[in-house]
């Protein structure tokens, strides 16, 4: 039973208090399920963490929060229930997730499944599928000729220089099969001359932060790569030195690289943490959180790409 009733609620995206947002396209229910990191995803009172969702019709117009996953007892995440995203695979629907376990154990990404986008989901993976003995978030599924990935980030909070990571995942999505990652992002190995040092008071540690991988296979069939970071004011000589997107490419077209930064960003106007979605017309589109900067603000942000080779989005969308 759930400690406390829900008050479903319509609102506008911008009034939505949410980091992280994803959202899934259900072109046969005509509805756009969105996800995100929300204020209860580290619990309150007598509410324990969980993941909801809103529904829109529009991407403007929200209803929501509906449940999509509620920890039974015992589950191994206690808190941090951040950064959901909802991938179909064979015939049913999983939501990689990040948790932190209880004292002394790792933060990492972990599978849930569920028969429909939407939930509810129930646990999968055998606890979380990073790497093991490290702190790790942001998980997200990546299929290569049969064989599924878990990208991830290796938290900055640990190793100073964050880095993006890959792992081969069996076919079932339970667990991983290797503790040897894939390096696609290294902070510190990689001429990134945009980057700029993060200082978290919150956490008392100061470090380059890498979140939120996302891939992504073009028409022509370029594999790119989205991430976040923070950037340097002025940063291409425009831009405002806060959340960002950046952008690289694999020169081989599989995951195993080499990858190539590329030199612009993508964003660079305190919007990140973006993944990919289709309009039901069939316009591409980043969703993520704005406003990162001014924590307990954040909301999310939908727009509009180009649907070339090489990713941008659509001119006068977004002025840094």
């Amino acid at each position: 039973m759930l400690p406390y009733q829900r008050v479903v609620r319509k609102v506008k995206a911008q009034e939505i208090h949410m980091r992280d947002a994803f959202v899934y396209t259900d072109e046969e229910k005509g509805l756009y399920y969105l996800f995100g990191t929300t204020d209860v995803s580290d619990g309150a009172a007598n509410v324990d963490p969980c993941f909801e969702y809103y529904q829109s019709e529009d991407l403007i117009n929200f209803e929501g929060p509906y449940l999509a996953f509620y920890p039974e007892r015992g589950f191994w995440g206690v808190k941090h229930f951040w950064a959901p995203e909802v991938h179909p695979y064979g015939d049913s629907y999983y939501l990689f997730a990040s948790c932190k376990g209880g004292i002394g154990e790792d933060r990492g990404t972990c599978v849930l499944k569920a028969s429909r986008p939407n939930g509810p989901y129930a646990e999968h993976s055998k606890g979380h599928v990073t790497l093991k003995n490290h702190e790790c978030l942001d998980g997200t599924l990546y299929v290569e000729d049969g064989q599924p990935y878990i990208v991830f980030c290796h938290e900055w909070t640990e190793i100073y220089y964050g880095r993006v990571c890959a792992l081969p995942l069996s076919r079932d999505l339970r667990e991983p099969l290797s503790q040897e990652p894939l390096i696609l992002v290294d902070t510190q190995r990689d001429y990134l001359p945009w980057i700029r040092q993060m200082k978290d008071p919150r956490v008392d540690k100061v470090g380059y932060l890498t979140d939120a991988p996302w891939l992504h296979r073009a028409k022509d069939g370029t594999l790119h790569m989205l991430w976040s970071s923070y950037s340097v004011k002025q940063a291409g000589g425009k831009g405002q030195g806060g959340y960002t997107v950046a952008v690289l490419t694999s020169e081989s077209g599989s995951i195993r690289g080499p990858w190539r930064h590329r030199s612009a960003l993508l964003l660079d106007a305190d919007i990140g943490h973006v993944s990919m979605f289709r309009r039901l017309d069939g316009q591409l589109m980043l969703a993520g959180h704005r406003d990162d900067s001014r924590h307990g603000s954040e909301s999310p942000v939908f727009l509009p790409l180009d649907d070339p080779s090489d990713i941008q989005l659509m001119k006068s969308e977004v002025t840094v």
